[in-house]
């Protein structure tokens, strides 16, 4: 039965006013078993998917009349009524035709960038824990309904405002609420009047996030109906202020700049050579009106967009635009290496106990395995009882739930992936947490945190108190009172096999020593000292077979990677050599040592460090200031809630999707959700490649507006009768060339292996010596040509030597499309026919030019007569040499190139 809302403020009272019991039967759930699956669908359909309300995206109409809102369009108006006042109405109404197309042009190409950034959008959804039909279930935070049981541990996002029914030492950040900074201490007292969001510490809020401490709730308010909703302040969208735009808006600037100047010049030198004011007014406003760039920012933010949209195809989503195009700028990747360069099924594969080495079998998180004790399996740990306690302890201590995602056959982990390993070790010791939950009486939890380096929980047990701790093995050594030689050499001996080590204890009190009002630090003290050491896990974490070689090939092109991690020195240093970021003439810095260097040390130690070990969080974010220091473009991975500061502080935040954090999610700018690291590697060879793709653009840009330019400027300056191109030529130009081919050049595939992408272009800039001079070049190739059929047609018929001239500069410029593909490889190395939107491009201007030569109507509005096919033919050959003389060049360089290897 679905509840309604006159139904949950029945009492009207608040949540945080009312009782367990009390909320149990207003919002008809069980806090011991959650809701059914049955009535949380009808739920969800009643009211609606846990959503903030999000902005519209424009319509179609909107984005058409938004064509209109520039500056530039405004000149183009005026141009346009400066040409009817001086008599010309029919290029007047020829501009505004064009004008009108251009529009629809550019709403085609904005309404594709809408989709993909909304497409995006999907990639960025979280999960949540609840609990239904009495189990534990992961399902999509939008899913979640009033009345649902929900959850939570330290890292997560609160997914739904929620009266706490359980809490332990839970700390909650509601800076995103309330503004304040400090982290909440949360509670589940009831309160008894009303009182603001910032008082109501039995309350958690959606948009929060859990800094530390567990929690359980019931969800009183989803979607537009939390507190967050109400206020509209959050909406989870892709920001889409790009930096590298800044440099785009500075060269159009420059670019407009040289224009005007230039029409002001062949304005003087037209009236200088007694040419028509009127004739010069409506040319040079139509060449002013097609040589700005006006659609160079659609096709910019298009690029980075289609670019951002094909890398979340391959697991990494970009949430921020300027991080796709940052991150081909990356010259240091600051690593951990947990789920980055291993696959993250963290598994125990040995134990130590009771000075004897135990063999546990199976593969990942698979719970089917066996513990083996000198080579046979152990089916009684009868004679095993320090390891029978170790496999108790570790399903105790288990927070996680491990599923089998139904799409890809995967598991999917929410919680810690440590505890996840250590509970199926105890299942396959045949321990099973909820048996052992009828045995043991919880007491009380110790969350693990980074400054504490354990875990521990207290409980009953046959009129005994007894906390079983999971810990740093230096603590476990440090503080536990039974300590043998045997036992340290144990420990050396699973570090040297590369091994993750996980320190076992437990210990037992009187249960008299505590009541309802021992505190948290009363509860640490307990453990202080004189534990009982049990043993020592082994974990292991199998090595991505992929990374040794992406490894080589970054280190090889110039790109340094370091590894950051809170894993011991010689685990650390066994994967490091193993994928080859440690190498012979490497030095590595153990945390301990970290902490008494000064920052003079440090930066000197930089250059030749490769690996950080035991590191926190803290001296992460100092890494990073001091590599900024050094000049260099940082990207940081990080999983948990202290990696925050870092990844804000990278150039480039890259959060883990699978053992990341919500909070670490949040603020980064790039989410792995495979967390690999050759997804890493392919995202910034594939940034670099957007870079490359948006020089290509710029240059068929400027390089096809000055040719033109060229054409007129030449002309005025010989002082030809009459010019090569009338206006609404000029128009048609600007129509057929920018209009489609800029687009095709834009969606070009990657040309290029990773490795080759990642070894070239090491310092990419937008516009730089190179490329102008290669703009000049291929421009004044294409107005020569232009210019020398028009000196030839000129003499015997004026419109025809316009025609020849106007398909001439059209032909030349859909050829410099095609040199343009690439600025070192031929069409022949990429395949002439890999770009079907080049090729589906060219045939459409091709066509339509036809049409404009040949069509009665469009003759007469164009200025234009028929050609004959010796005239095509002549015009083909002479802008082929242009395509001729550019692959010529390639592949001249590329020759070079490959002999100087």
């Amino acid at each position: 039965m679905s509840i309604k809302k006159k139904d949950l403020v029945m009492n009207q009272q608040f949540p945080y006013q009312q009782s367990i019991e009390s909320l149990e039967q207003n919002y008809k759930t069980d806090s011991t078993t959650g809701l059914t699956t049955n009535e949380a669908h009808e739920r969800l359909r009643f009211h609606g998917t846990n959503e903030l309300a999000h902005k519209a995206p424009p319509s179609i109409l909107r984005i058409f009349i938004r064509q209109f809102e520039s500056p530039l369009i405004y000149i183009l108006l005026i141009a346009a009524a400066l040409i009817i006042i001086l008599g010309n109405g029919l290029d007047a109404l020829i501009i505004s035709i064009i004008l009108f197309f251009n529009a629809l042009i550019g709403t085609v190409q904005e309404g594709r960038t809408q989709m993909l950034l909304e497409s995006l959008k999907h990639f960025l959804k979280s999960d949540a824990l609840v609990l239904r039909n009495g189990t534990q279930q992961i399902i999509p935070s939008s899913s979640i309904v009033p009345g649902d049981i929900i959850i939570l541990q330290q890292g997560e996002r609160v997914p739904a405002d929620a009266r706490l029914i359980s809490a332990h030492l839970l700390i909650v950040d509601e800076s995103m609420l309330t503004g304040e900074t400090i982290g909440v201490n949360k509670l589940t007292t009831l309160l008894d009047h009303e009182v603001p969001v910032h008082d109501q510490l039995n309350m958690i809020f959606k948009g929060t996030y859990v800094l530390s401490g567990t929690a359980t709730a019931l969800v009183t308010g989803t979607g537009i109906e939390t507190e967050i909703g109400k206020i509209g302040s959050l909406a989870q969208t892709i920001r889409e202020e790009i930096p590298l735009k800044k440099d785009l808006d500075i060269v159009s600037r420059w670019v407009l700049i040289f224009i005007t100047v230039s029409c002001v010049f062949l304005f003087i030198i037209g009236l200088w050579h007694g040419r028509s004011i009127n004739d010069l007014l409506i040319t040079l406003s139509a060449l002013f009106i097609c040589v700005v760039p006006e659609g160079l920012p659609v096709v910019f933010t298009l690029t980075l967009v289609n670019g951002a949209y094909r890398m979340a195809k391959e697991q990494v989503v970009v949430k921020q635009l300027h991080a796709a195009e940052g991150l081909g700028r990356t010259s240091l990747i600051v690593i951990d290496k947990t789920g980055t360069l291993t696959k993250n099924e963290m598994m125990v594969t040995t134990v130590y106990s009771n000075n004897s080495f135990y063999t546990v079998t199976g593969q990942g998180y698979q719970p089917k395995g066996t513990v083996e004790f000198n080579g046979a399996v152990l089916t009684s740990f009868e004679h095993h009882q320090t390891l029978d306690l170790m496999a108790q302890g570790a399903s105790l201590l288990n927070r996680t739930k491990i599923e089998i995602d139904p799409q890809t056959g995967l598991f999917a982990l929410k919680g810690d992936p440590t505890q996840a390993a250590l509970s199926v070790f105890a299942q396959k010791a045949r321990y099973e947490q909820a048996h052992l939950n009828t045995l043991y009486s919880f007491i009380n939890e110790i969350p693990f945190q980074a400054d504490l380096r354990y875990q521990a929980d207290f409980y009953i047990k046959d009129n005994k108190l007894i906390a079983f701790i999971v810990a740093a093995p230096e603590y476990i050594l440090a503080h536990a009172n039974n300590i043998q030689p045997a036992d340290k050499e144990a420990f050396e001996a699973l570090l040297h096999n590369g091994l993750r080590v996980i320190g076992a204890a437990y210990k037992e009190f009187d249960p008299k020593i505590i009541s309802t009002q021992t505190s948290p630090d009363e509860f640490k003290n307990l453990i202080k000292d004189d534990l009982v050491f049990l043993g020592f896990f082994g974990l292991q974490d199998t090595i991505r077979p992929e990374v040794p070689t992406m490894v080589h090939d970054a280190r090889a092109a110039g790109l340094r990677i370091v590894m950051a991690t809170g894993d011991h020195k010689d685990t650390a240093l066994f994967v490091a050599r193993s994928v080859g970021i440690f190498n012979p003439g490497d030095t590595v810095i153990d945390g301990a040592e970290l902490k008494k260097m000064s920052d003079a040390q440090l930066l000197n130690a930089l250059p030749t460090t490769t690996v950080f070990s035991r590191l926190s969080p803290e001296y992460k974010l100092k890494l990073i200031e001091l590599y900024h220091k050094m000049g260099a473009v940082v990207a940081m991975t990080g999983d948990g809630v202290n990696d925050a500061p870092s990844l804000v502080a990278a150039d480039i935040g890259i959060a883990m999707g699978i053992i990341g954090t919500e909070v670490a999610k949040e603020v980064a700018d790039i989410i792995l959700l495979n967390d690999s690291f050759a997804s890493i590697m392919n995202a910034i060879a594939y940034s670099k490649h957007m870079f490359t793709t948006l020089r290509r653009v710029i240059l068929y840009f400027f390089a096809t507006n000055l040719a033109e330019l060229l054409l007129i400027l030449t002309a005025v300056l010989i002082n030809f009768p009459v010019l090569p191109l009338v206006a609404v030529q000029i128009f048609w130009l600007n129509l057929v060339t920018d209009g489609f081919l800029n687009v095709a050049l834009a969606l070009e595939d990657q040309e290029d292996s990773v490795f080759d992408i990642l070894r070239t272009n090491k310092k990419l800039s937008l516009v730089d010596t190179r490329l102008m001079v290669k703009t000049f070049y291929l421009a004044a190739v294409m107005a020569i040509g232009s210019l020398g059929i028009f000196w030839y047609y000129e003499p015997y018929n004026i419109t025809l030597a316009q025609t020849m001239t106007l398909v001439t500069m059209a032909m030349f410029q859909w050829m410099n499309a095609w040199n343009c593909r690439s600025e070192t490889r031929t069409n022949f190395q990429l395949g002439v026919m890999s770009n079907r939107w080049l090729v589906a491009a060219t045939t459409l201007v091709l066509f339509l030019q036809i049409l404009l030569v040949h069509v009665p109507f469009l003759q007469h509005i164009f200025h234009t007569v028929p050609l004959s096919i010796e005239q095509w033919a002549l015009i083909f050959a002479l802008t082929s040499s242009i395509v001729v003389i550019e692959e010529l060049r390639k592949y001249f360089f590329h020759s070079i190139k490959q002999a100087q290897r």
